[in-house]
């Protein structure tokens, strides 16, 4: 009678639980699509430059960013802020493929990355602070 390891998939499931970073994403983008909805009002009624365009998408990814990890980490065990970093970039990630397929416009750039490292602290914040919750 040997001392069994655990597998690779439960040592996932402790540190990265799948089923929450997706319940996670859910939730930034239901976060986010009222906010992108009510700023394109404001950018149709209103003589608001469209320049700053990018300020209004950066806070409504900190936003949902923030309120999506902590969810998905509040019943994590540990490793909040690697679950929290993971939904950060991961939502980035689509919400670029979602505009560059709208857009036709690929290109990764200093922007992008810039939302990709922001997402990406945002999240472990909102890891850290999501595990505390309990």
């Amino acid at each position: 009678m040997g001392v069994q390891t655990p597998g690779i998939k439960k040592t996932l499931d402790e540190h990265i639980n799948l089923l929450r970073v997706v319940k996670g994403l859910m939730i930034a983008f239901l976060i986010t699509l009222p906010c992108f909805l009510g700023f394109a009002l404001f950018l149709t009624y209103t003589d608001f430059p469209e320049k700053h365009t990018y300020i209004a998408v950066l806070i409504t990814t900190v936003l949902s960013v923030l309120v999506a990890s902590a969810y998905s980490t509040k019943n994590v065990k540990s490793k909040g802020w690697m679950n929290g970093c993971f939904v950060g970039i991961l939502y980035v990630a689509l919400l670029y493929i979602a505009s560059s397929l709208v857009f036709l416009n690929f290109k990764v750039d200093v922007q992008v990355m810039l939302s990709v490292v922001i997402g990406a602290i945002v999240g472990c914040l909102g890891g850290i602070f999501g595990i505390n919750l309990r």
